[in-house]
């Protein structure tokens, strides 16, 4: 019966037959021995973080684990995290809104609208996201997932584009529509200046007023009567108020 190293869990390593049966071993000097003088056998011919940069970068589990000369089991554990993480920014990609010509489309959409049997992947490679679309062409794109922009990357991807572009037309403006677009009107708010000095104006307009007019009688208190805010405001007098 073959038995082939599975995984190790603190001091102890673990191993899995052809049937899938799993056995426990402990570390000891005679073990650690054998494993200082045949390196080969050793669980540190690899690093969680080399195996999950081969993942990101577009490997395949089966693709690592010959790579590393390792079993696919020993590979599994390290690179399940990546996957779902390549899935994720797969979907972020797929579902991004672009432009196509005069409305939004998904992107994934508007790719399987010219390559309908095109299949998708991602992978990362100098800090960058890159999508692939593979059909009777293979066209790729950068993806950045915080701002959810996608571009071009070859030629076959620019082609595409330009494509796109030429659906970009915009139903008839008339003459008076644009003018209205390019000129619209804008209501800017009164500075307080201005407003302070608009109620002073009132306040005199109405002091001319009681000049020509007839003031009410003086108030108990021997005061001539003050304007109110509706006098300020709306510009009436006391006797056009008394008269309503």
């Amino acid at each position: 019966m073959d038995l082939r190293f599975v995984a190790r869990d603190g001091e102890d390593l673990i191993l899995e037959s052809d049937q899938g049966q799993r056995f426990q071993v402990q570390i000891d000097d005679s073990i650690r021995e054998a494993i200082k003088n045949n390196p080969r056998v050793s669980a540190a011919d690899f690093s969680p973080k080399q195996v999950q940069d081969l993942i990101r970068s577009g490997s395949s589990v089966e693709e690592v684990a010959a790579r590393l000369g390792q079993d696919i089991a020993a590979i599994e554990p390290f690179a399940a995290p990546i996957l779902d993480e390549l899935r994720y920014v797969l979907e972020a990609a797929l579902n991004t809104e672009v432009s196509d010509g005069a409305q939004m489309r998904r992107f994934e959409d508007l790719i399987t609208a010219s390559e309908p049997e095109a299949s998708f992947s991602v992978a990362k490679s100098d800090n960058e996201w890159h999508i692939t679309a593979r059909g009777e062409s293979l066209m790729s794109w950068s993806f950045d997932p915080r701002t959810r922009t996608i571009e071009p990357t070859n030629p076959e991807a620019n082609k595409l584009a330009k494509q796109q572009s030429k659906r970009d037309v915009t139903a008839p403006v008339s003459p008076r529509q644009a003018s209205q677009a390019t000129r619209p009107e804008i209501i800017e708010p009164e500075p307080d200046g201005e407003r302070t000095a608009s109620v002073h104006s009132l306040v005199e307009e109405l002091r001319n007023r009681r000049k020509q007019e007839d003031l009410k009688p003086a108030t108990a208190k021997g005061r001539a009567s003050l304007p109110s805010w509706d006098e300020i405001v709306l510009g009436t007098t006391n006797s056009e108020t008394d008269s309503d």
